[in-house]
């Protein structure tokens, strides 16, 4: 740990993470996501998961004034949840990657065997 009192501790730095689901069934819907993500992206934020966005923070004030902005441009339907952690809670995330196995080589060339008794 260094001595820098300028220095601003992984605990009062902040991460804010944006999840939501939106319908995207009409044109009218789809637009309406494409915005709220482009307008997540023009903040600063990055796609951490599919329809899961985070922005690091230098302090709580700043998180909260871009919790308040998110809220301002968030469309009327779909379902969004916005909550923050500590930098150092970040860094203590456990990440658990547990791909399955490729599936099989497709058979590009069938065979045929006939039984004659």
């Amino acid at each position: 740990m260094t001595n820098n009192k300028n220095a601003i501790s992984g605990y009062r730095k902040m991460v804010i993470f944006v999840m939501f689901d939106m319908p995207t069934e009409t044109k009218a819907d789809l637009t309406k996501y494409r915005n709220f993500r482009s307008k997540l992206f023009d903040l600063g934020f990055i796609m951490f998961q599919y329809s899961v966005y985070i922005r690091f923070c230098r302090s709580l004030s700043i998180a909260e004034k871009y919790e308040r902005k998110v809220e301002q441009f968030a469309p009327l339907n779909g379902s969004i949840r916005v909550i923050r952690i500590t930098e150092e809670q970040y860094k203590q995330m456990k990440i658990i990657e547990n791909y399955r196995e490729k599936p099989e080589k497709k058979v590009h060339e069938q065979t045929q065997t006939v039984m004659v008794f």
